[in-house]
């Protein structure tokens, strides 16, 4: 029992150890990273993955974080088109390469028969990225689902995005 001893003590010291670095990491995190001021507040009755929601006020409002939407001044492009013609791999990336967030909310990509997918609510961010796949699946902050069962894109097709008028912003010829 006595050799024992100086076992479980190395192992408390490592979860006491483990518990401050965690900790002060958050702290630093925290820190580095605030968290926007809130500002006035959105009603919205549509989730990620577009169904609808009961008009309860309790539960369909989010908070917006004071930044300018406009949609002026924003570099959206269809970054690629991975895997056409095969329903399980198949996606579309979609990158924010301007300096400020856009709100995708109802833009929609179209393909050359006008299969067309509608965004949801959404925000990218800028650098940031959303793949939008074409298979059925659970919509993620990152990943979109088209919900189809037969593949969307061919070889030589262009792929269109539209902005919520119904403008092209982009196009993208698949190789």
């Amino acid at each position: 029992m006595r050799k024992s001893s100086p076992i479980l003590r190395l192992i408390l010291l490592n979860i006491l150890v483990s518990t401050v670095t965690t900790l002060a990491v958050l702290w630093i995190w925290e820190r580095a990273h605030p968290r926007p001021e809130t500002g006035m507040v959105i009603e919205t009755h549509e989730t990620l993955s577009g169904s609808s929601l009961p008009s309860d006020d309790s539960n369909n409002t989010l908070t917006d974080p004071g930044f300018d939407f406009s949609n002026e001044d924003i570099t959206i492009n269809i970054r690629t088109i991975v895997g056409a013609g095969n329903l399980e791999v198949e996606y579309v990336e979609i990158i924010n390469q301007g300096e400020n967030p856009a709100n995708l909310t109802a833009w929609q990509l179209v393909d050359e028969t006008d299969n067309t997918f509608t965004f949801p609510t959404l925000i990218l961010n800028s650098g940031g990225a959303i793949k939008i796949f074409s298979k059925a699946g659970t919509n993620t902050v990152i990943e979109l689902y088209w919900q189809s069962e037969v593949p969307i894109w061919q070889s030589g097709e262009t792929a269109r995005l539209l902005n919520a008028v119904g403008e092209v912003v982009t196009s993208y010829s698949i190789p």
